[in-house]
């Protein structure tokens, strides 16, 4: 056992037997790199991550490949979703020096934590034109002793480099233009044959499609709505949706959606949740309502703790690196478990070879005239089939690891999105454990000052402006004083803990630690999650008009010009950031009404926010502009 054994971390503990004499992330591993003048070897992943656990496997395990760490090396493993604000920063560098990143992340660090290369996964050997992580190791290892200098001078440009690119300012004009080249950017990614955002792998990108539905409700964009309506289907009906339980994978591997990598992360869920039940609202189609309805029902029956909060993430892998082996079927195992009518139907549905990724390639109606079978009976069969197929997975395969961590942010997407789920289809299950969730977070994880990323971890901007979104989005649907009253509290938390004076926006971090750690860092790019500086400017927003702070709407405005520049240059970077401005160009649909709240709630209408207040009829205000109404709007009877 390595010193790993003890760290809160799972992905770290899944180390701790492992040859390699690994360190957390402290002062205790630079100051030994120091001492002894060795370089350090950087790993960061992810308990979910499938290459993490190829490589940790192949190299990390293997005891000649762990001799020459221990040897020349200090080794360093981060766990990516503990410590995001590691991770963001190395990405960077090695996104810089490659072109690309991901995880695993293999990054080498002078001993002030300065990196000089890096790369991702590494086979053992030269292999797939990729080069060996052992010769790797005794190259850099070489270059240590015989030409330090260079590496530690390597190190510093990047630093210099990144501090630089940091200190830039990207401010400009709020213009409608800025919107207008953003959705056209988006929609110029379309891939309009098999749905989705360019080529693959092919990630969701909920917040894109929610804007594009908000564009359709405004601009009555029939084509917009086709567009949003071939990618919702494709995901619902691919294998990167777990058919037989609920909830969706990462991303697809494939451009059909078909194949995908099997993790199932919370904030990939919280999104698609909201993307799915706003979909609904527009274009009412039980599939929309059936995967929604998945995702919760995935995330009642595996993924929530019974005191509160919803876990992390579920693993790819069960046994020794079998990827999907716990959600793929042969058609051997099909024709064992299912009745031969049984069978019929799911082959079709299914599309079943040998080894199957489930995945939607017939649907009832069509099944029902392909086999001359009344559409109930299909149904019917269908339904039992997945029954028996998922009870079949849970009784005779190991299940994939869950990682049980609750991570503030992450959380405050997941009630942000259990809120809206809510308003459309009244379950009082996701209003009733949002509520669990919350009380818990709050009562573990903030002390009234500072508020923590999860047990024992500093939190982060992210996790103050998400949680506060949560908290505003559960005020909505119970009307309780407490939770608005927090959300405040942790939005104005966020700007005197974040905000960055000079150039404006949120600062992920405060002011830490040496090396790239003492970089603050300002993102605007939906990478994986909707970015901070997209998204907290709508809650600033919201806030401003239900409080009536006038303040909060100018933080808005003074956050979206911040990144104006870095936009205009990228348009599509961060579909949250242009649904904050949307909401800003428009302004918030404020509605305080006693006698109509329930059917306001449910209502569709982008940047609404309902309350309850003992006045006759409706008071609906959007920015400056207010009217009385006695009963529902025509836009909404």
């Amino acid at each position: 056992m390595n010193r790993l054994k003890n760290a809160r971390s799972p992905y770290l503990r899944k180390s701790a037997n492992q040859p390699v004499d690994w360190y957390e992330w402290s002062e205790e591993a630079f100051k030994r790199a120091k001492q002894e003048n060795k370089p350090i070897l950087l790993s960061i992943g992810g308990v979910w991550c499938h290459w993490c656990h190829v490589m940790a496997h192949e190299c990390f395990e293997n005891q000649e490949i762990a001799k020459i760490i221990n040897e020349n090396f200090v080794a360093i493993k981060v766990d990516r979703d503990e410590r995001p604000d590691i991770d963001r920063r190395y990405q960077e560098v090695v996104f810089a020096l490659t072109g690309s990143g991901g995880w695993p992340l293999t990054v080498f660090l002078t001993p002030e934590g300065e990196a000089f290369f890096g790369g991702t996964y590494f086979p053992p050997e030269d292999r797939w034109g990729r080069p060996g992580f052992k010769n790797l190791l005794l190259r850099i290892a070489q270059l240590w002793q015989e030409d330090k200098e260079r590496l530690i001078n390597a190190g510093k440009q990047i630093y210099q480099l990144m501090a630089m690119q940091n200190q830039k300012s990207y401010k400009g004009i709020i213009r409608e233009e800025l919107l207008e080249k953003g959705i056209s950017s988006i929609l110029l990614s379309v891939d309009y044959q098999y749905g989705g955002l360019g080529d693959a792998p092919k990630f969701h990108h909920a917040k894109a499609w929610e804007l594009l539905l908000y564009r359709y409700f405004f601009t009555k964009n029939e084509q917009l709505l086709k567009i949003v309506e071939l990618s919702l289907d494709a995901m619902a009906k691919g294998g990167v949706y777990d058919h037989l339980l609920g909830g969706f994978f990462r991303y697809s591997t494939d451009q059909r959606w078909i194949v995908p990598h099997f993790e199932k992360m919370l904030y990939d869920n919280a999104e698609l949740l909201q993307l799915y039940s706003i979909a609904y609202q527009i274009l009412p189609k039980e599939l929309y309502k059936r995967t929604a309805k998945g995702i919760v029902d995935y995330y009642k029956k595996e993924a929530t703790d019974p005191e509160g909060g919803f876990y992390a993430s579920q693993d790819a892998d069960i046994g020794l690196l079998d990827e999907g082996g716990y959600y793929t079927f042969s058609l051997k195992e099909l024709q064992s478990i299912l009745s031969e009518d049984e069978l019929k139907v799911a082959k079709l549905h299914f599309d079943v070879g040998e080894k199957n990724v489930l995945f939607v390639a017939m649907e009832e109606e069509e099944i029902a005239k392909t086999l001359s079978m009344p559409i109930e009976r299909v149904k019917s069969l269908l339904e039992r089939a997945k029954l028996k197929l998922l009870k079949y997975r849970e009784e005779h395969r190991e299940k994939p690891f869950i990682d049980k961590t609750i991570y503030t942010s992450w959380n405050g997407l997941m009630l942000e999105a259990m809120a809206y789920y809510y308003k459309v289809f009244g379950d009082s299950w996701s209003k009733d454990f949002s509520v669990k969730t919350a009380e818990r977070i709050l009562r573990e994880l903030y002390n009234g000052k500072d508020l923590e990323h999860a047990q024992g971890v500093e939190g982060f901007s992210e996790d103050y402006i998400f949680l506060a979104r949560g908290l505003l989005a559960l005020f909505e649907i119970t009307q309780e004083p407490r939770w608005l009253e927090v959300s405040l509290e942790l939005t104005l938390k966020a700007i005197d803990k974040f905000w960055d004076q000079q150039n404006w926006g949120f600062f992920d971090t405060k002011e830490q630690g040496s090396g790239l750690l003492s970089l603050r860092l300002k993102s605007i790019s939906d990478t994986p999650t909707q970015s901070v500086n997209g998204s907290a400017p709508y809650l600033l927003l919201t806030l401003g008009s239900i409080t009536d702070r006038t303040e909060l709407l100018e933080f808005a405005e003074k956050n979206l010009q911040a990144f104006v520049r870095q936009v205009e240059e990228i348009p599509s970077i961060s579909a949250s950031y242009l649904i904050s401005l949307y909401a800003y160009l428009r302004g918030i649909y404020k509605v305080e009404t006693s006698e109509f709240f329930e059917p306001m709630l449910k209502a569709f209408r982008p940047f609404k926010v309902v309350i309850r207040k003992p006045v006759r009829g409706l008071v609906v205000c959007e920015g400056n502009t207010c009217q009385i109404y006695d009963g529902m709007p025509d836009s909404f009877s």
